[in-house]
């Protein structure tokens, strides 16, 4: 089936947080601060471009793969027609998952491990022709809602560089102006090394022993990963 149907994205993949308006969240970070928006803005509507090109890409590939793994199951079968609707983050994925079926008539289907996954145990499907429904609906559902955290590797290399000049013109200056000292940021190669990794630059980490704080300073400037997960 397609990639999340049993377990959350392993590996280098993140925990995307979904945001308000990339636009509106940098000229909101840039409000105050001397970092120039202008070529940061450009380059994210062109790195957003590239980025859900090559996502949607992917998608296809998994969703064929998909299609044939259900034929070759239940035989030459007709599937319905799919599109999707809307790319979901990662934290909300398995709750929009598990709505879905259940409006397509899987019930028990529930969110698992901080929403990354989704736990089958309690849908009661018996006989072939529910459990070939059952099927259906859990393409049907990730057709519709797909995440863009399966392909945080592939992403990556289109992210990352957007990442790091966003680091350093708009993040460091933004919090700098509001009376926070980060970690100094890496040179851009292991910076993009380090990209989505557990051991990545994070210029929030001197405030981590003040949840309250680390917090505010993640509101007034937002981490490069919550701003592209807001753009589309």
């Amino acid at each position: 089936m397609l990639r999340g149907a049993a377990s959350g994205r392993g590996g280098r993949a993140r925990r995307r947080v979904a945001g308000a308006a990339a636009s509106a969240l940098i000229l909101s970070v840039v409000a105050g601060c001397s970092a120039p928006s202008g070529a940061v803005e450009d380059s994210l509507t062109a790195t957003v471009v590239d980025r859900d090109r090559a996502a949607a890409e992917s998608f296809e590939v998994d969703l064929d793969r998909a299609t044939r793994f259900l034929r070759d199951k239940w035989g030459p079968v007709t599937l319905p027609e799919t599109s999707v609707e809307r790319w979901v983050g990662a934290s909300e994925w398995a709750q929009v998952i598990s709505t879905c079926l259940e409006g397509e008539g899987v019930v028990g289907a529930r969110p698992a491990d901080d929403g990354e996954r989704i736990d089958f145990s309690g849908v009661r499907a018996e006989g072939p022709r529910e459990l070939f429904l059952a099927d259906v609906a859990v393409l049907v559902c990730q057709s519709r809602y797909p995440s863009r955290g399966w392909y945080a590797d592939e992403l990556a290399g289109i992210e990352g560089p957007w990442a790091w000049q966003y680091a350093r013109e708009v993040l460091v200056p933004c919090l700098l102006a509001f009376g926070h000292r980060p970690p100094a940021l890496p040179p851009e190669s292991e910076f993009l090394a380090q990209w989505g990794a557990d051991d990545a630059w994070d210029p929030y980490a001197e405030l981590a022993a003040d949840p309250v704080l680390e917090q505010r300073a993640r509101t007034q400037c937002p981490p490069p990963e919550v701003v592209l997960e807001g753009a589309s």
